[in-house]
């Protein structure tokens, strides 16, 4: 432990908006300027993201996916609030913003508008609030063709999925506080404007 404190650090966003590539980034930023970084994600590699993974690759409900997202969610906070508390940055490419919005999206057509409420309402127990979330924002078309680039399609990568889960997320910004970035440009422009947006965290 360094005597500095730890910041929970956390990007989301629609697929294909670079998260996963910016939060590396981040993380080695971090490091040449002598923090101590967990890099991590959601789902989580444990066996409750590995039963996340597996309830979206045989379609079960979303309500089943939702539950499993918020179990899997809570042990990972556990971890979170155990690098923190040794004075690391923590770098989290996915929290529970993303159930709420993605999961939001799957169940709207039969919660209607308390799917998004009753997201937050089981999350709100189970969450470490983050120093500071990084929203990227994309035009769903721009990410679908990022993400068709990658391969394979998963269920949740279709352009008018990802724009109404964009549009869940947006919602959220207000609520929590949270920062927006623009992803649509070149990608080292779009790390400068995060490195902005967390510099005083570092």
């Amino acid at each position: 432990m360094n005597g500095k404190k730890g910041a929970f650090i956390v990007l989301e966003g629609i697929d294909g908006t670079g998260k996963s590539t910016l939060s590396r980034e981040l993380a080695d930023w971090m490091r040449e300027m002598g923090r101590e970084v967990v890099l991590t994600a959601e789902p989580t590699k444990d066996w409750l993201g590995l039963a996340v993974r597996r309830a979206n690759e045989e379609g079960l409900d979303p309500l089943t996916e939702s539950l499993l997202f918020t179990a899997d969610r809570c042990e990972h906070t556990k971890q979170i609030v155990q690098w923190l508390d040794q004075g690391k940055m923590v770098i989290c490419d996915r929290y529970f913003g993303s159930t709420v919005a993605y999961q939001g999206a799957a169940l709207q057509e039969s919660m209607g508008e308390e799917a998004l409420p009753w997201l937050v309402l089981i999350n709100s127990p189970v969450i470490r609030r983050p120093h500071i979330t990084v929203l990227l924002t994309s035009d769903a078309d721009l990410a679908m063709k990022r993400v068709g680039d990658r391969g394979a399609l998963s269920k949740f990568e279709r352009s008018d999925y990802l724009k109404r889960v964009q549009e869940n997320y947006l919602m959220l910004v207000d609520r929590f506080d949270w920062r927006v970035v623009d992803s649509n440009g070149p990608l080292p422009e779009v790390f400068e404007q995060v490195k902005r947006a967390v510099q005083a965290y570092v």
